[in-house]
């Protein structure tokens, strides 16, 4: 539990961090004003992505812990989970007309950084479960 609560630590100041990022980055360059109709908010993209890695971090922390050989296959499932419920959330957006291309550019930047730090958490249970096991 105690790594797992090191990694959410972890996302949690990535997430801080890039939202303030790229908010400061449409402060400067004045797009602030096109999330006002847009779909979603930049902070609820945030929140949906950070909710959706910490399942996945729990999942493959304690999956690590009790089946190590299994963590690639649960990888794959929760991630397509994650995936699936995106396409979900998103889907209403992209089926209108007036959906902007700024939306769906901003939604995937959120999308793919949240999915490296997935993937940067797996390696680690990975190489921690593979050192674990070979000692």
């Amino acid at each position: 539990m105690g790594k797992a609560l090191s990694f959410v630590g972890q996302l949690t100041i990535l997430a801080l961090i890039a939202f303030g990022l790229h908010f400061l980055l449409q402060s400067i360059t004045k797009d602030l004003v096109l999330w006002d109709t847009a779909y979603m908010h930049l902070w609820q993209i945030y929140a949906l992505q950070l909710l959706l890695s910490v399942v996945m971090i729990f999942a493959m922390v304690g999956i690590g812990k009790s089946m190590p050989q299994n963590v690639g296959y649960v990888f794959l499932g929760v991630l397509t989970l994650k995936v699936v419920i995106n396409y979900l959330v998103i889907n209403p957006a992209l089926e209108t007309a007036n959906t902007s291309d700024f939306f769906k550019h901003n939604f995937l930047i959120v999308f793919f950084l949240f999915l490296i730090f997935d993937v940067y958490v797996t390696y680690r249970v990975l190489n921690q479960s593979y050192s674990v096991k070979n000692n």
